[in-house]
């Protein structure tokens, strides 16, 4: 007699634990500075970080690559009035890792790691924030927009299980 078993994996998380865990996955692999790393997920935390990019620049300033994760604080607040303050993920989560993030940075990883890039760190405040007040806050300041070495195209992934966040790829086009 055959016997078949099977087994489910599910970790239960808070909402906003969750998504800060997904961003620092993203910052931890993309940068070395703690204290910046530290600031923007204090950023995110009080929700005043819609999105950040991490871009793939040459010697010369021109970027090839772009990572980004973007926060719906609209969508998330929506979720959590409605008393959906916890996240159920199964075993596809690696650490708590959606696998979409992982997904991201493994292209972006290549991508740096292939054409030798240094990686820049830009993020983007939610709609309404004071910048000015931000900005002094987590110790930030204005960036230059980066500029792509030709057009670019990329990907956007929605996480299902915490579908107020995105994460995406745009790679500089070949012409």
């Amino acid at each position: 007699m055959a016997i078949a078993r099977t087994a489910t994996y599910t970790a239960t998380y808070a909402r906003g634990e969750l998504i800060k865990l997904q961003v620092h996955r993203i910052l931890a692999r993309c940068s070395n500075d703690q204290v910046h790393i530290r600031n923007l997920l204090r950023g995110v935390e009080r929700r005043w970080i819609s999105e950040i990019s991490i871009y793939g620049l040459d010697q010369n300033g021109t970027c090839h690559v772009e990572l980004f994760v973007k926060i719906d604080w609209s969508r998330h607040m929506l979720h959590m009035s409605a008393g959906r303050d916890t996240v159920q993920v199964d075993a596809g989560w690696q650490d708590g890792i959606a696998t979409e993030i992982d997904l991201a940075l493994q292209k972006f990883e290549l991508v740096t790691r292939e054409l030798g890039l240094r990686k820049v760190v830009h993020s983007r405040y939610a709609y309404g924030v004071d910048r000015d007040m931000a900005n002094r806050e987590l110790g930030m300041s204005p960036a230059n927009p980066v500029q792509w070495r030709s057009g670019f195209y990329g990907t956007t992934m929605s996480i299902p299980e915490l579908d107020e966040v995105t994460a995406g790829i745009n790679l500089a086009s070949s012409g």
